[in-house]
């Protein structure tokens, strides 16, 4: 892929090409236009020599005039009569310039004269200016308004271009910085533009359509969540109490156990959903100063002993502090999602590596051997395996947390690690 431009800069580079080619295939043009109207002042000039020495000079002309004045005056001659001439009409011929040395392009006038009786030629001629000096002098003129015009031009046109796509910008800019969960649809700069006016009305309509779907669908899940509390308490209690009667088989108690593990699950899925929730309304945003260095030390104390009970080394690397302008209560929650995950999708005896460099969280894990697929993981309800424990929410949590407070997640496999990063911006 090439080099990214911007449309004015795509116009401009284009129109810039297109005049200097209309420019350069004018070129030659205009040198046989000067060339021609250049030859036709000369005929001009020498006709109108040829005319003023005949009305001034010959009704006194002698023969014993003739010399003396071919003498001085080089170019007005008299010649000897001959029919070869051509009368009447200027033309060009070659004749040797003495400045120059060799023989020159000049435009001639012969025109048939009587002096004493006796027929003559009166050749009126000038030089001409040769080809490659006039391409010099050309050159030079043309090539300072090709410059002046390139120039002018190209301002110009940057001027126009600015002011014709500024709604367009405008619009460009506002839709960067549209955020689906916060509500509010931009206010698109009003334009005479038919194709700008008819963008912006096109995607207010796509906004208000996706602000409303996503409303929507937040409000489905959180009431959803919140409606599913008290059966998940009561199915709770009920396991309870058919655990206390007496008589249960081994079988029976197998089976209300893994009721109490589907509860389990079912619970967290409630409360990771409830908190996506409460996440995406902006519930909690309420920022304060807090050091991520503490809070991770302060995570890590139960959170080593569940790596260690599933036979997981934990190795951790931190500094002695790190003071971010962030919410407690999200800070404290991706560091558990982000150690959760490294935990339930090891291998093992596997290792995690927690690391707190600059401004930078990472956690890396042992897991299965090949990179998990960059589109879906921190999509919700995604997981890598569905042997996993687990409800594919964390990674989405931990997505939703960083977006919130302005940072980057990234994922990627090194050295046969799953690599987990978070860059915190202050």
């Amino acid at each position: 892929m090439g080099r990214m431009r911007t449309l004015a800069d795509k116009n401009l580079r284009g129109f810039f090409i297109y005049t200097t080619l209309v420019l350069l295939c004018c070129a030659p043009l205009l040198f046989f236009l000067m060339r021609h109207f250049y030859a036709e002042d000369l005929d001009e000039l020498i006709i109108f020599r040829s005319d003023e020495f005949i009305s001034k000079r010959l009704p006194s002309f002698s023969k014993e005039d003739i010399d003396h004045w071919n003498k001085y005056n080089e170019d007005v001659a008299i010649v000897p009569y001959s029919d070869l001439y051509v009368f009447d009409k200027p033309v060009k011929e070659a004749f040797f310039n003495s400045a120059e040395g060799y023989p020159v392009d000049y435009r001639v006038f012969y025109r048939k004269i009587e002096i004493e009786g006796k027929p003559f030629v009166l050749m009126s001629h000038i030089p001409m200016i040769e080809n490659k000096d006039l391409l010099a002098t050309m050159g030079s003129q043309y090539g300072l308004l090709f410059l002046a015009l390139l120039v002018s031009l190209t301002i110009l046109q940057r001027m126009m271009s600015k002011k014709l796509w500024k709604p367009f910008y405008d619009t460009l800019d506002k839709i960067e910085g549209f955020k689906l969960e916060s509500g509010q649809k931009p206010d698109f700069e009003q334009t005479t533009t038919i194709e700008f006016s008819r963008l912006n009305e096109k995607l207010n309509g796509l906004m208000v359509d996706n602000i409303t779907i996503y409303k929507q669908q937040k409000e489905f899940i959180e009431n959803a969540s919140h409606e599913l509390q008290t059966p998940l308490a009561v199915f709770k209690s009920q396991l309870d109490i058919l655990l206390q009667q007496p008589g249960l088989t081994q079988s029976n108690t197998e089976i209300i156990r893994s009721l109490y593990a589907v509860s389990a699950r079912m619970t967290r899925l409630n409360k990771n959903l409830l908190f996506l929730a409460r996440i995406d309304n902006a519930q909690l945003s309420n920022m304060e100063v807090v050091d991520f260095v503490k809070i991770l030390h302060d995570q890590l104390m139960y959170l080593r002993e569940l790596a260690e009970s599933e036979g997981l080394t934990v190795h951790v690397e931190t500094g002695n502090s790190l003071n971010l302008k962030a919410n407690k209560l999200l800070v404290e929650s991706l560091i558990n999602n982000m150690v959760v995950n490294a935990i339930r999708h090891n291998v093992k005896e596997g290792i995690i590596n927690i690391k707190v460099d600059s401004n930078c969280f990472k956690v890396s894990n042992t897991g299965i051997d090949h990179a998990l697929d960059q589109d879906k993981v921190f999509r919700r309800f995604s997981r890598s395996s569905e042997q996993k424990k687990g409800n594919g929410l964390g990674l989405a949590i931990v997505q939703q947390i960083c977006i919130m407070h302005g940072w980057e997640v990234s994922y990627n496999y090194k050295n046969n690690l799953h690599v987990f990063g978070v860059k915190m911006f202050n």
